[in-house]
């Protein structure tokens, strides 16, 4: 009995060592900075009855990209501690055999500029609206509301031409310190008027105007992907509307709280903001 007992086990400890030499994990990149995108690609050999992963104390949403295979697409906060972090993974397969294991990913220091704005008398009541808070939670709670299928392909383009004014990440501080906070986009300055298009293609989940925002459009890319754009002046499509890659959705203005007339591009994956500078620079996701 004791023998059998034992050819048991060991037969156990060889299925599990053979399931899990046969998942395939891709970490990119495996060193990443705050504020950047983090992909996880896992292919197995078989179909998953339940698939768990846990990173930065949050578990983590996984979409089927193809037969037997997932990806998760995070976004790394702004404020993370720069220094290695754990990916635990708990997988069940559909013969009940349960794998539980880890990877390490590296978070990289990235330096911020810090800005000090003026807001002119006018507009700096919007520094402590209501509005502004109620805004953001909106606005946070709409980029939460995953579509399934991945509507973005290939690298995201620039929405509108000019320089950017104010980059991904910057402390700022308003009115000598009367309000602060961190850029959670990127700022393109042209004049009143410029053109705006899609950085990819999606569905419009919000378009409408703000208070503190000023003329808003929010588009979904897909699984967990959001662009979130401030400012405009003309909002050219509505709720519910396809868009396609490099498609007109409006102009650029000076509205809601700005000091000048420029568009504000944030981009959102799995619930936190990223710099959309990197999704112009390299295919994520592909």
């Amino acid at each position: 009995m004791k023998k059998f007992l034992i050819a048991i086990i060991s037969l156990f400890i060889l299925s599990f060592s053979v399931q899990a030499q046969e998942l395939n994990i891709r970490i990119e990149p495996k060193s990443v900075g705050q504020g950047e995108t983090l992909v996880i690609y896992l292919e197995s050999p078989g179909t998953l009855k339940d698939l768990g992963v846990e990173f930065l104390g949050k578990e983590i949403r996984f979409y089927e990209i193809g037969k037997d295979r997932y990806r998760a697409i995070l976004g790394i906060p702004l404020t993370t501690e720069p220094e290695r972090y754990n990916i635990l993974f708990r997988i069940k397969t559909k013969r009940g055999l349960g794998i539980e294991w880890k990877e390490t990913v590296q978070v990289k220091k990235i330096v911020f500029k810090k800005e000090v704005l003026s807001i002119p008398p006018e507009k700096s009541k919007h520094l402590t609206s209501k509005y502004l808070r109620r805004e953001g939670k909106r606005i946070g709670k709409t980029c939460k509301k995953e579509e399934g299928n991945q509507l973005w392909e290939g690298r995201f383009i620039l929405p509108a031409e000019g320089r950017i004014s104010s980059p991904f990440g910057a402390y700022r501080v308003y009115n000598r310190g009367k309000a602060s906070w961190r850029h959670k986009g990127i700022d393109i300055a042209n004049k009143e008027g410029t053109e705006v298009v899609a950085p990819n293609s999606g569905i419009v989940v919000i378009s409408e105007d703000m208070k503190v925002h000023g003329g808003t459009i929010i588009i979904s890319h897909g699984q967990g992907v959001f662009s979130i754009f401030s400012h405009f002046r003309e909002r050219l499509v509505k709720k519910g509307e396809g868009v396609e890659r490099g498609q007109l959705i409006g102009t650029m203005g000076q509205t809601g709280l700005t000091t000048g007339s420029h568009l504000h591009w944030g981009l959102c994956a799995s619930g936190v903001v990223v710099n959309p500078l990197e999704w112009t620079k390299r295919k994520i996701g592909d």
